[in-house]
């Protein structure tokens, strides 16, 4: 499946390298459109502030474990706004223990990738997770 690159894409991670990198990683597959937050709670001002402005976030990309407000807390809160509810979510973590896999999968991510991250994999992840959340449509 072919990816629209001019499509935004917020990265939530507390780590700036791993933003970086995931940054990077997107830029260089022609991806202009790619921001960063340092947590759930600046993820969600992001995401309403794309809203606001009529330019949606059209994917996430974001940890599980962060300060204040973590990956799961986050996806929940995306999950209960209308705005965007709907939005493909990939958590992206250093876990993969079995039992949050099925807890992420039970509160509404649409994927999940162990890091580190590579291109490869990322961007396998994310036509994947874009096609069948096209498919569901």
């Amino acid at each position: 499946m072919k990816v629209n690159q001019g499509m935004k894409i917020l990265i939530v991670d507390d780590c700036m390298d791993t933003r970086n990198h995931i940054k990077l990683i997107l830029r260089k597959k022609g991806f202009k459109k790619v921001f960063g937050a340092n947590d759930g709670f600046e993820g969600i001002e992001m995401l309403k502030k794309s809203f606001d402005e009529y330019e949606p976030v059209s994917l996430v990309l974001a940890d599980w474990q962060m300060p204040d407000m973590d990956g799961i807390e986050f996806l929940s809160k995306m999950r209960t706004d209308k705005r965007f509810k709907d939005v493909p979510f990939i958590m992206v973590t250093s876990d993969n223990d079995k039992e949050h896999v099925i807890q992420a999968i039970s509160t509404g991510v649409d994927n999940y990738m162990v890091k580190p991250v590579s291109a490869e994999t990322l961007l396998k992840k994310i036509s994947v997770t874009l096609h069948n959340k096209e498919e569901a449509a």
